[in-house]
């Protein structure tokens, strides 16, 4: 146990967390890094977590293809395993995401090609929040509703401890990046809602507006055909770039160009994720309504970012995991951001991001929930719309589980 000023931490063995968990602890929820960090891995009074100090176990089995990792890394020191063993998992546009990244979906740049972590995963093992330990895997739990939960919802119901998920060979990427206009973004939205699997579109909206294409790639001449193909298409990219990566870990961080003048100051900040289906002719019109709220941000380190799906991400039932929104093709999502400590600049960023939401929610009625905002006044209607129909199973489930509410409220 750690304590610091305004901070409880704690750091327990593998073989204390079912003591620590039956024990019960106040107040709750008890908050949880897992590896990486996020809005909720910490707050005054309350209790976190950290697992990343005693559960950092990665096992390969190059036999079966597959890799057993405890839940204290982050993904970018996984990554970095299998790349020796020249495996890959889906990882997002940046490593320093913990378990977390794969426990509430996993959407990466090649979610359309290869979907979504949660649909690699095999085994996971951990602590319902009642202390009660668990090993499922997928031959002979997989049709269970416990199954589905921990599948996008495992947050809210256990500590997960370790998983076990089906990797794929490293393959050679090729990307196209550079800065654009709105408009230019508009007609790329338009264009990439008809790309095949292997192609998707990313971008970040902040001082600039910064897109990244990533495509399969075996071979120099595909990564010079996109970059003619983005200029041919689209014409005026400024800095356009494109490159041929060895797999998804040697992706640069999305925002280094759109912030040309990126201060390391620290922040605090709020990430909303919105799921939604092809935006069309309507993506016009949503594009030219941002570009006045974009111009009026009230920190330079909010933005607007978005990602493509569909693919194979559409081909997996919607009854087979905590992730319900299948036949989404976009996923956006706004980070309001501010100065610690700062009240009154907090409350501005968030009523930002709230106004960026409500111009997508007609487009966008989905949410994905990669962070938790349980402390927020829309956490309710927020989990309404991750999980729609599922949403009473889960806190029927989560009665059973936790019924002390250990874990954040569902």
């Amino acid at each position: 146990m750690t304590k610091e000023p305004n901070k409880r931490i704690l750091q327990p063995l593998p073989e204390k967390l079912t003591t620590l968990l039956k024990q019960g602890l106040s107040p709750s929820p008890l908050l949880v890094r897992s590896g990486g960090t996020s809005s909720r891995c910490s707050a005054p009074g309350h209790w976190t977590l950290d697992l990343s100090r005693h559960f950092r176990g990665i096992a390969v089995d190059q036999n079966s293809g597959t890799v057993r990792v405890e839940t204290g890394l982050t993904t970018a020191e996984v990554q970095t395993v299998l790349n020796a063993h020249k495996r890959s998992l889906p990882t997002g546009l940046s490593g320093l995401p913990g378990a977390g990244y794969w426990l509430t979906g996993g959407i990466s740049p090649l979610s359309r090609s290869q979907g979504l972590a949660i649909d690699r995963i095999q085994a996971i093992s951990g602590v319902w929040g009642s202390g009660e330990r668990f090993d499922l895997c997928a031959a002979k739990h997989g049709q269970t509703k416990e199954w589905r939960a921990l599948l996008g919802a495992a947050p809210f119901l256990a500590i997960v401890t370790s998983i076990s998920m089906m990797t794929t060979p490293l393959q050679p990427l090729q990307i196209g990046r550079g800065v654009v206009s709105a408009q230019q973004l508009i007609t790329l939205i338009q264009e990439a809602e008809h790309w095949p699997e292997g192609i998707a579109l990313h971008w970040f909206w902040a001082e600039r507006i910064e897109v990244l294409v990533v495509a399969l790639s075996q071979d120099r001449a595909a990564v010079m055909s996109l970059e003619g193909w983005l200029n041919d298409r689209i014409g005026g990219i400024e800095t356009l770039q494109a490159s041929q990566l060895a797999g998804l870990a040697a992706l640069p961080a999305l925002g280094q160009l759109a912030q040309s003048a990126e201060r390391p100051t620290a922040r605090d900040q709020e990430v909303l994720g919105l799921l939604g289906p092809a935006w069309g002719d309507a993506s016009k019109e949503l594009i030219q309504t941002l570009v006045p709220l974009m111009g009026n941000r009230p920190d330079h380190r909010c933005s607007f970012a978005g990602q493509q799906l569909g693919g194979c991400t559409a081909q997996v039932r919607p009854e087979a995991s905590s992730f319900v929104h299948r036949t989404a093709l976009w996923k956006p999502w706004i980070t309001a951001a501010w100065t610690p400590g700062d009240a009154e600049a907090r409350k501005r960023s968030l009523h930002w991001l709230e106004a960026v939401r409500d111009q997508l929610l007609p487009l966008c009625p989905g949410v994905h929930l990669a962070q938790l905002h349980d402390h927020l006044p829309w956490h309710e209607r927020e989990l309404e719309a991750a999980f729609a129909d599922w949403l009473p199973q889960l806190r029927e489930l989560k009665r059973d589980v936790d019924p002390l509410t250990l874990l954040p409220r569902l």
